[in-house]
């Protein structure tokens, strides 16, 4: 086994294993079928990224010596407006972790102390969007800052690279609502329901 730094972004694509529970086979084959389908065009883009989609997580990794994490930043960025917009809502963060890793005898390890902190941080962060790890920031803050807003003292990626003009930004968010709907969560109704709350706050805030 060996350590090996990485960037690493996890997503926890919202309501999901109960619209998995509550569906049909095929509708499930058509959401994961979408799911994959931008996975693959994320993975076209940038040599060596690794990305794992198991359950209702997804998990992208590219190592610490890569010359594409702003690429990869961008890429992650992209898909969350889409899937914010269009697929399934989801919440996630990206971090930098020292893992213990190896691939032995078909079994594949991959394990550190900062995954399982940001997931710790995953589970406190009510909104739709990536949240990116204080440190990582610290060490990558004259590269990302373009890409990201403070919120609630959370360093969080934009959803649009520029500000929208008002009627964009109304149909931005009828559209979040639209996509959260769509997997049973509204304003009142579901678990999920303080995180479209404060998605649709966001949008507002992100753009002024």
């Amino acid at each position: 086994m060996t350590n090996r730094e990485n960037y690493v972004c996890i997503i926890e694509l919202l309501n999901f294993e109960q619209m998995s529970l509550e569906g049909g086979r095929d509708l499930l084959k058509i959401r994961i079928d979408n799911i994959v389908n931008q996975l693959k065009k994320i993975k076209t883009e940038i040599e060596n990224l690794e990305i794992n989609f198991f359950g209702s997580e997804i998990m992208f990794v590219i190592d610490s010596e890569s010359s594409s994490f702003e690429r990869f930043i961008e890429l992650i960025m992209d898909f969350n407006k889409h899937s914010l917009l269009f697929g399934i809502p989801y919440r996630g963060v990206v971090f930098k972790e020292n893992a213990i890793s190896s691939f032995e005898n078909k079994v594949n390890i991959h394990i550190s102390k900062e995954y399982f902190s940001a997931k710790i941080d995953l589970r406190n962060f009510d909104l739709a969007s990536i949240l990116i790890n204080k440190d990582l920031f610290e060490e990558k803050s004259q590269l990302i800052s373009k890409y990201c807003v403070v919120y609630e003292g959370n360093c969080v990626l934009k959803l649009a690279k520029r500000p929208l003009a008002q009627i964009a930004l109304q149909g931005m968010k009828n559209s979040i609502s639209n996509t959260f709907n769509k997997i049973g969560i509204d304003d009142f109704s579901s678990q999920y329901s303080k995180i479209l709350v404060n998605t649709l706050r966001f949008v507002d805030v992100q753009n002024s």
